[in-house]
């Protein structure tokens, strides 16, 4: 019968008692893992008003600490359905921030045409802007026609050889006449909420 010292047998006790330890331990961590699900995201920029469809979304697998309540699962369709608040690019796309009411807003789109010049570089699809109108002859004045009005999209390769830019926004319906009717007798400048 083999005979170990006394060195020897501490050492295989305290070795069976690191594996026994790393097996509870990898089964604490293994079965506290926090929950995973498929929630919607932002594809890119929505904004209020929008019709939401299959271009405009991602689905995303997250991790959760606690229940995923306040962000739309992806195993539900929001095909359709209008963005009530701005979800920005990524953005996990909050309960909150869609409404299955189609008659939620009353907005139209425009489009203008504005000097490539003028549009920033960092101007992107779901910010909010101002609009003015500035006169071509001195007294130079600007004139504000549009508030907080939403960028859809533009182009940025110009539409022709005067270098104007295509800029699609919506706005409220009410003020469409009242923004087109302001177009005329000047340049069109943007300013933009806030810069990234």
């Amino acid at each position: 019968m083999l005979k170990y010292s006394r060195g020897v047998r501490i050492r295989y006790l305290v070795g069976l008692c690191l594996v026994i330890s790393a097996s509870i331990a990898f089964y604490l961590v293994a079965t506290h893992q926090p929950e995973t699900a498929e929630m919607w995201a932002a594809r890119h920029n929505l904004l209020p008003g929008q019709v939401v469809n299959n271009d405009d979304l991602e689905i995303r697998k997250v991790r959760f600490e606690t229940k995923a309540h306040s962000y739309l699962s992806a195993e539900q369709s929001i095909n359709g359905m209008q963005i009530t608040r701005a979800v920005m690019r990524n953005e996990l796309i909050p309960t909150g921030a869609i409404s299955q009411k189609a008659d939620g807003f009353n907005n139209s789109l425009i489009v203008l045409p504005v000097g490539r010049e003028y549009i920033s570089t960092v101007l992107a699809s779901g910010e909010k802007i101002d609009l003015y109108l500035v006169s071509t002859e001195a007294p130079f004045t600007a004139k504000l026609i549009g508030q907080d009005l939403g960028v859809l999209t533009f182009d940025r390769k110009g539409i022709d050889f005067n270098n104007l830019v295509n800029l699609t926004l919506i706005v409220p319906t009410e003020e469409v006449e009242q923004i087109l009717s302001s177009t005329q007798g000047g340049n069109l400048r943007i300013v933009q909420h806030q810069v990234r």
